[in-house]
């Protein structure tokens, strides 16, 4: 059960990650299971023990790393992409002229 004397908002958990609500909003519903997760308008209740906040550090840590490996990944396939369309267009160019 949770002590409400040390229940955190994600704001304020956001503040102790160096990060913003948004992004630590994303990561709790990332490691929470739907059905238990606050519906629409409902509220975080984040157990803000030293011990549950540290175990949720690492955890914002390897989700964050590996979105920020996403992202590159994402944007290198995209600039490969757009590489390979000039190239095409190019072709295409020459062979009309």
């Amino acid at each position: 059960m949770i002590d409400m004397s040390k229940v955190v908002t994600p704001a304020e958990l956001a503040e102790k990650f160096e990060t913003d609500g948004r992004t630590v909003r994303k990561f709790l519903r990332s490691i929470t299971p739907r059905d238990e997760q606050p519906g629409k308008g409902g509220r975080w209740s984040i157990d803000g023990t030293a011990k549950n906040v540290n175990k949720l550090r690492k955890q914002f840590s390897d989700w964050h790393q590996k979105q920020l490996e996403e992202r590159a990944e994402r944007a290198a396939k995209a600039a490969a992409e757009a590489a390979e369309s000039e190239v095409d267009e190019v072709e295409d160019e020459v062979e009309t002229d």
